[in-house]
């Protein structure tokens, strides 16, 4: 077991005793009631690696100190009933359902050893740093990613485009920062993007225009600037376009956009059908509970 983990996540957070890494390595091989083992040095029991990931994520967002909801969270019970984790009728988990639970911390790139995700939810939180590539790379399945509100920062990963399954990517309210990926012209099934309130800069790509299903598309509260892609204005299906195109100075000139927004210090937004001010995403807490 300890060989294979520290192959997993590398030597040295392994041996860090403040890591989540270590932590999680501790717990799985002295505190787990199941004491669960990899299959065979070459063969790895799906089970274990993804027990791991979850314990790892557990530490790494200090879910003993801030977790609102943690109801079985590293105790006896198979993972699938801790609280927001679901899993098909074989025991894989392919869904994180996390939004507005107090996670404080980083995503861990352990994360990639759920290869099945098909759902993750950490919107609300007070999650930071960089996005880990690793994940990006795994979760080929992956339909929803929500991420917003939170403190990411850095770029948005390129490796984004690699999630050709996507339907819904929701990055609002963080810090991320640099052009839009032209990657994400390679999401063919995204439904729903949402970019709005980061640091975004450049303009807005117009191979977003390409993307077939898409519904939705939010970039305001952003440093973008130039006109919106003629290509997106002609998108017949396209219902929702979100854009700085209010006010003295209008960073994007949009023709098209049924709500166009400005920022400081007026900071209001306006449906451009009906002239009235609207609220554009304001947040919605979880009333309910999954297990």
């Amino acid at each position: 077991n300890l060989s294979w983990l520290i192959q997993t996540s590398g030597d040295m957070y392994v041996s860090l005793k403040t890591s989540p890494q270590h932590r999680g390595v501790c717990w799985m091989m002295r505190q787990d009631p199941l004491q669960l083992t990899v299959s065979s040095p070459t063969s790895t029991s799906p089970r274990f690696a993804q027990r791991y990931a979850l314990v790892v994520l557990w530490f790494a967002t200090q879910g003993d100190k801030y977790w609102g909801e943690k109801e079985h969270w590293v105790s006896s019970k198979h993972e699938c009933q801790w609280y927001g984790v679901e899993c098909n009728a074989w025991g894989t988990v392919i869904g994180l359902d996390l939004g507005f639970n107090e996670l404080n911390g980083i995503l861990p790139r352990e994360l990639a050893l759920l290869p099945n995700l098909q759902e993750l939810d950490v919107h609300g939180n007070d999650l930071q740093g960089v996005i880990p590539p690793g994940p990006l790379h795994a979760w080929t399945q992956l339909r929803t990613l929500r991420l917003h509100m939170n403190g990411f920062f850095g770029n948005i990963p390129t490796e984004i485009g690699r999630m050709t399954n996507l339907r819904e990517l929701q990055v609002f309210g963080n810090y991320f920062q640099g052009k839009i990926p032209k990657e994400i012209t390679n999401l063919k099934n995204l439904v729903l993007l949402d970019l709005y309130a980061n640091a975004l800069t450049g303009t807005i790509p117009s191979g977003l225009s390409q993307l077939r299903p898409l519904r939705e598309l939010d970039v305001h509260d952003n440093f973008l600037v130039g006109r919106m892609p003629q290509a997106l204005c002609d998108k017949k299906n396209l219902n929702v376009l979100i854009s700085d195109c209010w006010g003295k100075v209008k960073e994007v000139r949009c023709d098209c956009c049924t709500i166009c927004c400005e920022g400081l210090p007026n900071m209001r937004c306006v449906d451009m059908q009906t002239k009235e001010i609207v609220t554009v995403g304001a947040p919605k807490k979880k009333n309910t509970k999954r297990t």
